[in-house]
């Protein structure tokens, strides 16, 4: 097996990230964990919001994948929201996957830098997305 797509120790080893996938979609978790997983990186799924952020008290991921939507239909919003002010979690990634646009036709990623600067988070991105596409987000936010 080849090494995992990860960042470096302080001797330059690579080294896997620790990621977090919180969706109320259970085949999309697990297909994120069976993807990331067979790369090398300790994939931590949870599928509401409120178990997440109990989890993360005392987590610090290297990136967090939220879903826009599971409890209510702004549950990813309030949970960046609630993320953000924990000092631990400060500088770790935060990626909102939304189903929205394949049901409305409307996309978050043109909203461009204004929502993402009021929301806090580090980029949106649309369902259904791909490991691929997960991949290079994720390598790009921890480059």
């Amino acid at each position: 097996m080849s090494e995992p797509e990860t960042g470096h120790d302080e001797a330059g080893r690579q080294t896997p990230w620790t990621m977090v996938f919180v969706d109320d979609d259970l085949d999309f978790l697990a297909a994120q964990e069976a993807f990331f997983g067979s790369r090398g990186h300790k994939v931590v799924t949870v599928d509401s919001s409120s178990e997440a952020l109990e989890m993360l008290e005392t987590l610090t991921p290297d990136i967090i994948f939220l879903d826009l939507m599971m409890e209510r239909y702004d549950s990813g919003f309030r949970m960046a929201y609630e993320l953000r002010k924990r000092e631990h979690l400060a500088d770790v990634p935060l990626v909102m996957l939304s189903g929205v646009a394949r049901e409305t036709g409307e996309r978050f990623d043109q909203e461009g830098k204004a929502l993402l600067t009021w929301s806090k988070l580090d980029r949106f991105v649309d369902k259904p997305a791909t490991g691929k596409q997960l991949l290079a987000v994720a390598e790009e936010l921890l480059s």
